[in-house]
């Protein structure tokens, strides 16, 4: 077993890098947990040793404050112990070590909303003996206390910027930890492999190496499918996170801006009979079935742009290189242009759902090219087989059941590049190499695999994972 004594004798970087860390965050903090604006409630925490003591001071009914039995709850009086008046009623919760968020004493103000009234509190807990928290210190010390790992602690954030159900429904399966099991069941494979060649080494004749070689091959390829399997649904869950990065596109007038504004279910770009009024890339957001797209509207294509106008094409292209889909428009009862025709080889590699707009301009319904959704922006028709095929498009999956059960997720870039890394390290072990060549590509792959939970993790590391969060989580 690695204690924490046998950490320190040995000088391991995880045992260092942690007891840093927690010495750095020992004091007690407070902050505003809810987001500023006009509200009914808002939420004060305050953690760290002192907790109790700075909440003890900002109440009027101190005797009843130190009754009050940890998780119940109870309405006080807060004051401003320095200027001797009252600030609120709030209710004030307890919560003891380590049977919290953080792992600490914590006390929880759920006092009026607003700005002044939770400033005035939280100011009020400052000059009581805490200090302001830092962006996403408490669920860092969470983290640090050994409530959650690494990869949960980015699932927090992932939930709290969730845009729509499915990236909802996918950190919420993340923060249940199954990466962290998965991860760790996957490293500790590798580590005993490890141990038995240095103990070869070590021990020739009480461990001989050769009795390792098949034992080797098999749970080295048993870890490599593990690490092929985790990353099978990482580009996916990315996607899911950050919102379907959706262009369209077409030649002037195709009617690009009426689809997007029919899309998003409002008018937002400029739409007229002149070709060419989109001069600038227009973002907005929608949301088809729980699944977010970040619908651009571009300029037209095939234009010999000058001035402002030549910023706006330049500005498409960037786009669309940058795209998860492009929706390409035709207009319905025309020739392919010049333009169009060399959009399509351009981006031939490019997820691609083809629209001939203006079918209302047909007679019966001819004219729409094979492999395109004929769509009337004018008439909304053909607008729900059109959201259909771009769901299918970036999620070819059905069902977003599918897409989060099963515990182990990989959520993040930084999880997927470690994973790639730790993989990499596994296909590049030669087992016809000397043994300490295996055991030092075993070790480089544990200590890619260790970064991912936090097991080995640098203050670096940590500073730019949780400098995403929002002050008060």
């Amino acid at each position: 077993m690695r204690t924490d004594e046998n950490l320190k004798q040995n000088g391991d970087p995880a045992f260092q890098n942690s007891h840093t860390a927690r010495e750095r965050h020992a004091d007690t903090i407070a902050a505003i947990s809810t987001p500023p604006g006009i509200g009914a409630v808002a939420l004060v925490r305050i953690s760290g040793p002192e907790s109790w003591q700075v909440a003890r001071s900002l109440v009027k009914e101190k005797t009843r404050f130190d009754r009050l039995r940890e998780r119940e709850n109870s309405v006080f009086t807060l004051v401003n112990s320095e200027k001797n008046g009252e600030l609120d009623r709030a209710l004030v919760v307890k919560y003891r070590a380590p049977a919290s968020y953080t792992g600490e004493d914590i006390v929880e103000i759920q006092c009026h909303g607003g700005l002044a009234v939770p400033d005035a509190v939280r100011q009020a807990a400052v000059s009581a003996g805490a200090r302001t928290a830092q962006a996403g210190e408490f669920t860092r010390r969470a983290f640090l206390n050994g409530k959650l790992d690494l990869a949960q602690a980015e699932a927090v954030d992932e939930l709290i910027h969730a845009r729509g159900e499915r990236g909802r429904k996918l950190a919420y399966s993340a923060l249940k930890g199954g990466l962290g099991r998965e991860v760790g069941r996957l490293r500790e494979i590798l580590l005993e492999l490890k141990v038995e060649i240095e103990y070869g080494i070590d021990f020739p004749d009480e461990a001989p190496l050769e009795n390792l070689g098949e034992r080797m091959k098999e749970r080295s390829q048993e870890a490599k499918a593990e690490a092929r399997s985790l990353l099978e649904g990482a580009e996916r869950n990315l996607l899911l996170n950050r919102g379907a990065l959706t262009v369209i596109a077409g030649a002037p007038n195709v009617g690009k801006s009426s689809i997007f504004n029919r899309l998003l279910g409002r008018q937002r770009s400029i739409v007229t009979e002149q070709a060419g009024t989109t001069r600038d890339a227009v973002e907005m957001e929608t949301m088809i079935e729980g699944m977010l797209f970040r619908l651009v509207d571009t300029a037209g294509l095939g234009k010999k742009p000058g001035g402002i106008e030549k910023i706006g094409v330049e500005y498409s292209r960037q786009y669309i290189a940058q795209a998860d889909l492009v929706l390409f428009i035709h207009e319905a009862g025309t020739d392919f242009r010049k333009a169009e025709r060399e959009f399509l080889r351009t981006f031939a590699e490019k997820k691609v759902v083809r629209v001939v707009n203006k079918i209302d301009l047909l007679a019966g319904g001819e004219g729409v090219p094979e492999g395109y959704i004929p769509v009337s922006a004018r008439q909304s028709k053909g607008l729900d087989e059109l959201r259909e095929k771009m769901l299918r498009a970036v999620l070819p999956q059905a069902g977003p059941e599918k897409m989060t059960a099963g515990g182990a997720q990989v959520t993040s870039q930084r999880q997927k590049g470690l994973l790639e890394d730790a993989l990499r390290a596994l296909e590049n072990m030669n087992l016809e190499n000397p043994p300490e060549f295996i055991a030092a590509d075993l070790s480089e792959a544990c200590d890619f695999l260790g970064e991912i939970t936090g097991n080995i993790t640098g203050e670096d590391v940590l500073d730019r994972v949780f400098s995403r969060f929002c002050i008060g989580k």
